[in-house]
């Protein structure tokens, strides 16, 4: 019984492989990646300098945990978001068949929840429990072509915006007014 408790501690202690390959016309500068219970996301893993170029992938090793993931652009818009990460992923950004939705907070009001649908129900919050929209920042989805209808609500979850049938076929930007 021993032996399986020190086996089963050592399939817990594997290091985690974060692969972020870069698939989209962006280049990638920012990568963050901060234990789960840790209140800021801390240092860019990539160097000063480094960046993941369109066609790159880079690899991140990481000590057996959770871990809460945030990739942004050269101008730092955010481009992907996880949490809880705790087993190793491979996360594509871009690819062929996605489009560029870029969503851009132009209110006084921080975007916390983000709902981004092709049908009636409103689905999963694009934002999670990682990131939100503050006012004046951009946030970029990678989506395959459909139409789309969205809803950007505030942190006390009033609604804030909402969008209604845009064909996406080629890349778009939803400006969120006042």
């Amino acid at each position: 019984m021993s032996l399986g408790l020190i086996a089963l501690a050592a399939c817990n202690a594997m290091p985690l492989e974060i692969r972020v390959e870069n698939q989209s016309s962006l280049p990638v500068c920012e990568v963050y990646l901060s234990p789960q219970q840790q209140t800021d996301f801390g240092e860019n893993q990539l160097a000063e300098g480094e960046m993941i170029a369109s066609g790159e992938q880079h690899t991140f090793i990481l000590e057996a945990g959770e871990y809460d993931l945030l990739v942004r652009d050269c101008s730092e818009e955010t481009l992907y978001s996880e949490a809880n990460i705790s087993q190793s992923r491979h996360i594509i950004l871009g690819g062929e068949g996605k489009i560029p939705l870029k969503v851009t907070n132009q209110t006084s009001r921080e975007i916390c929840y983000l709902y981004i649908s092709t049908g009636e129900e409103w689905g999963e919050d694009r934002l999670g429990k990682v990131e939100s929209i503050l006012p004046n920042a951009k946030r970029i989805f990678f989506l395959p072509p459909a139409v789309y209808h969205a809803r950007a609500l505030d942190c006390d979850e009033n609604v804030v915006a909402e969008m209604e049938e845009v064909n996406l076929s080629d890349s778009f930007e939803w400006v969120v007014l006042p």
